[in-house]
């Protein structure tokens, strides 16, 4: 297409050199491919791992596998209030520190010989020291990831010494959300499942809007689309480096149910619309929109932040092969102060694991799709210039090594 031709469109036009062409199938069903992702992507970045309210007090570790890495890491406060990330695995012969997803520990006690680690890392105990040779617990600390983090959410680097410090790396996507209130908001909902689809097809379906009048029309029938947005057309995207932002439509002209209109009277609603435009939280609507929705923040290459006025969800892909994918979902909202509030919680956190059981739907019958040899390419329109950024940005660092 033509220069003059791509003017025409709202994305390519901006984003030229993205191209407008088809991509091949082959980068989300080749187990080559896969591999190349594993070292190029996912040990040379910033991965996101929870937030520190899971871990508020000293003691307070979570345990992260991440199957990609094959790596299993635990994320612990320390009794000086500083949150670090190890390898959860004892240096005597290898064990795992601890089998718990969550817990409290003031110390860490390996189950098979019982070698104590602190908080912090270090080796405090080794029973039957004497029966070791010239064993010096100083050089035995637990193996620790590059940690840091940023607005209260908990990210580690695979590489000891990373490229960028968190905050360089995260860039303008965090820069516009640094005040958004994420500490004043609480986890109502979390769900996860392991999905027989290719992350990067997966992480696909939830960075566009043209599939949302088809897939949710159950759901949410008229949230998004309907009135003046009929096929919940993205008037907003911005490319920042590895990242990318989008903003979803609401419609104006929507009528909310019974149950809905009497839930956003005690709180901010998932479907509230341009109701929620008043008064808005600091870095939502970058893009100024006339009726706006919902922001949609891509922190590459795995976790999107989608904030709105008054909740937020966020979604983490781990690979677990070419074609399988362990996905994690967490809402927040306002902390609630009375019993209606928690109603309004409640309601939007129903609502939105119905719509996520939707996405869900699609995925592995595409997933099958695209190895049946039935396609060869993938037609990315306009309105999914999220999805051709990734492709693109994957597809760059595969080929550079």
């Amino acid at each position: 297409m033509g220069k003059q031709e791509l003017n025409n469109f709202r994305f390519a036009s901006k984003y030229p050199d993205l191209g407008d062409g088809p991509v091949p199938v082959a980068p989300y069903i080749s187990a080559d491919y896969f591999e190349r992702e594993r070292e190029t992507v996912f040990r040379r970045h910033w991965l996101n791992l929870g937030r520190t309210d899971a871990i508020p007090n000293a003691g307070d570790y979570f345990v992260k596998d991440l199957a990609v890495l094959g790596v299993s890491v635990l994320v612990i406060r320390g009794d000086d209030g500083q949150v670090r990330a190890f390898h959860n695995v004892c240096q005597h012969r290898g064990n795992l520190l601890t089998y718990q997803e969550h817990g409290c520990r003031k110390a860490l006690t390996c189950s098979f010989h019982g070698w104590v680690y602190d908080s912090r890392g270090q080796l405090v105990d080794v029973p039957d020291q004497a029966e070791f040779y010239r064993l010096d617990r100083d050089k035995l600390r637990l193996r620790e990831f590059a940690c840091d983090t940023w607005n209260g959410f908990v990210f580690i680097h695979p590489q000891e010494t990373p490229p960028q410090d968190l905050r360089t790396y995260l860039g303008q996507l965090a820069a516009n959300l640094q005040d958004y209130p994420f500490d004043q908001m609480e986890l109502v909902g979390s769900w996860r499942a392991t999905v027989n689809c290719n992350w990067k097809a997966f992480t696909d379906a939830f960075q566009e809007g043209y599939h949302v009048a088809m897939v949710h029309r159950r759901s949410i029938p008229d949230a998004f689309t309907g009135g003046e947005t009929a096929s919940c057309i993205l008037d907003y995207a911005r490319l920042d480096g590895l990242h990318r932002a989008l903003s979803c439509p609401a419609n104006p002209s929507r009528n909310p149910k019974p149950a809905e209109a009497l839930a956003f009277k005690a709180a901010a609603t998932l479907t509230q619309g341009a109701a929620g435009m008043d008064s808005l939280m600091p870095g939502l609507n970058p893009g100024g929109m006339a009726s706006w929705g919902f922001d949609i923040n891509v922190f590459f290459p795995n976790f999107f932040i989608d904030p709105a006025n008054g909740w937020y969800f966020t979604y983490n892909f781990w690979p677990e092969a070419v074609n399988r994918t362990y996905w994690e979902v967490r809402m927040y909202m306002m902390k609630a102060p009375n019993a209606a509030v928690t109603v309004a919680s409640e309601y939007s956190k129903v609502l939105l694991r119905d719509a996520v059981l939707e996405d869900l739907s699609t995925l592995e019958a595409g997933q099958r799709g695209m190895e049946s040899g039935g396609i060869r390419e993938l037609q990315f329109s306009d309105q999914e210039i999220a999805c051709r950024h990734q492709y693109q940005v994957v597809d760059r660092l595969v080929r550079q090594g």
